[in-house]
């Protein structure tokens, strides 16, 4: 019995020797884009290593981010895995804007170029491409070669708000159409609600 009790007395202050450090580690799988949840989370104690400097040290420094990558359950959250959910800024506004792009490699925080496929001015006005006016080889602000066939509808990319903060993960409504809310200057929200009613919105991340 006292030969037991040495050897426990001895794994003991073999472990009071090895440093330890508390570590944040998923408990579930946490999907790209959404927040971490207390529920997803739970604090453990790992042996003090180098690798660990950027790790999650308490479980108020994870919850509520939004989870950068796709995080797997057993895995430990380090710093570039996960950054604070957005906040609307001094001066700017939210809209739902209705996205023509894909979104889905979009995730809150994003800054990106809000952009609208039109025709012409003019042509807005009358309804009808002018495409006479128009010949094979005109740049169109996107730097790409008009080569519509004779008929076809020459369409503009017009920038309609440089930089737009997702505030959100994009969603669908009832209709199908994807909805992502975004953080701009007033002026700039107020072309975006007019034009994406008559136009398709593209997205492209800055």
């Amino acid at each position: 019995m006292c030969a037991g009790l040495t050897v426990f007395a001895t794994l003991q202050c073999v472990r009071a020797a090895i440093a330890t450090q508390p570590i944040v580690v998923a408990v579930r799988n946490v999907a790209k884009g959404t927040a971490i949840t207390r529920e997803a989370v739970e604090l453990r104690e790992a042996p003090s290593d180098g690798s660990l400097s950027n790790a999650f040290h308490t479980l108020d420094d994870a919850v509520g981010l939004i989870a950068q990558v796709g995080i797997g359950a057993h895995d430990v959250l380090m710093s570039g895995m996960a950054r604070a959910s957005p906040v609307v800024p001094q001066g700017h506004t939210s809209i739902e804007v209705r996205l023509a792009s894909v979104a889905d490699g979009l995730i809150p925080g994003d800054k990106v170029t809000l952009s609208s496929a039109t025709m012409t001015d003019a042509e807005m006005q009358s309804g009808t491409p002018n495409v006479a006016d128009m010949p094979n080889g005109t740049e169109t602000p996107s730097g790409m070669a008009n080569d519509m066939p004779d008929g076809g509808v020459d369409a503009q990319l017009r920038t309609i708000c440089a930089e737009a903060l997702l505030t959100g993960k994009p969603a669908k409504d009832a209709q199908g159409n994807t909805i992502a809310v975004f953080a701009m200057p007033p002026n700039e929200a107020a072309v975006v609600l007019r034009v994406q009613e008559y136009s398709a919105v593209i997205a492209t991340i800055n």
